[in-house]
């Protein structure tokens, strides 16, 4: 069996939807399934999948997609078709290759949550009914990331099969021990710095807490800007204890997961942000929004729940800096179990396996 992951982008910016698309190949190899994926533009990122398979598409036609078919030797009983994202190419090669024969997984990555559709939203309001919707409604399967996004999905499309399949990362199973000459209690932005995001409430939240400026505690922000540092940068430099680092990635991002407690999200939207699911591992404490959707977080009494609201930030961010060292061990060792038992690659391989096998 192979997989032939379709996606739209693989620039750092759509790094959150690709590389989940492919970040368990080489699980998935080792039960016999080889992975490709299937995308525009040059492929340039620092964490190359060896299990996989990249290769370059030069345009949405369908002329184009019959070429691929022909060269990739594609068959219908053999390989099976995943889609990830709205909006582009992808989508209608699903439901062509569909058409064709083949089985089609559609993934919307949250990108058909309410926020997202919000924006510039007579334009995918008309396009979605009249196009998108009647394109994914010929899939097999819309898998879904997120219990939140689901239950959405389920309201959009029923009567389909709509499953829960979440994303996953990679457990080191050594335990992660914070420096014992650690001074500073870090705190952790790590997303690509979008207006989605909310990195410029969180900024200006820290600028307005008890934090700023202590030299106890440090806000870390990492990630490729689209858009924000031009508009905290004035705060930033403002503040001697918040730092912007830029992209990162190995063990550059290693070291900020071990050098910090916790992880802080103020988003307004997402599918199921990676990058928590790893702080987590890290055992990391979460303060994130409702719109992060990982309810496990407040079921489980792990993290802290924020809003978007400046307000609501400073507040999770003083209730935070006041949490006693017995109550961060309990909910860290509790984030890396969480992660551990329901988000792993493993874990999330064998679902995909026994679910897609079906076919």
């Amino acid at each position: 069996m192979r997989f032939i992951n379709i996606v739209d982008s693989v620039s750092d910016l759509n790094f959150g939807v690709w590389n989940a698309a492919i970040i368990n190949a080489g699980l998935l190899k080792l039960q016999g399934i080889r992975s490709e994926l299937w995308h525009p533009g040059t492929y340039n990122s620092h964490s190359k999948n060896e299990n996989v398979t990249f290769i370059q598409v030069v345009d949405g036609s369908e002329n184009t997609l019959r070429n691929l078919i022909e060269e990739r030797s594609l068959a219908p009983g053999e390989d099976v078709i995943i889609t990830s994202g709205v909006w582009q190419y992808p989508t209608r090669w699903g439901a062509l290759l569909k058409k064709m024969g083949y089985h089609w997984i559609f993934v919307p990555q949250g990108m058909l949550e309410p926020w997202p559709l919000r924006h510039k939203w007579l334009k995918k309001m008309v396009y979605f009914n009249l196009v998108e919707k009647r394109l994914i409604e010929k899939a097999d399967l819309i898998r879904a990331v997120s219990v939140p996004e689901w239950e959405n999905l389920k309201k959009k499309f029923p009567g389909k099969k709509i499953v829960f399949v979440p994303n996953g990362v990679f457990i080191d199973n050594q335990e992660k021990i914070k420096p014992q000459s650690q001074k500073k209690i870090g705190y952790l932005f790590l997303s690509r710095l979008h207006s989605k995001k909310n990195v410029s409430g969180l900024v200006t939240a820290w600028t307005a807490s008890s934090l700023n400026n202590n030299e106890y505690f440090e806000l870390v922000i990492a990630g490729p800007d689209q858009g924000e540092l031009q508009k905290i940068q004035p705060l930033i430099a403002m503040s001697k204890n918040i730092r912007y680092v830029g992209t990162v990635s190995g063990h550059a991002k290693a070291d900020l997961f071990i050098s910090c407690r916790y992880f802080i999200l103020p988003s307004f939207s997402e599918g199921l942000p990676s990058s928590l699911l790893e702080a987590m591992s890290y055992g990391l404490i979460p303060i994130i929004t409702d719109g992060c959707n990982l309810p496990d977080v407040f079921e489980y009494n792990l993290g802290l729940r924020t809003t978007t609201k400046t307000a609501d930030i400073v507040s999770s961010l003083e209730d935070s800096s006041q949490m006693d060292e017995e109550l961060i061990q309990i909910r860290s060792k509790g984030c890396r179990k969480l992660i551990s038992e329901k988000y792993s690659l493993e874990a999330i391989t064998n679902i995909q396996v026994q679910l897609f096998q079906t076919y």
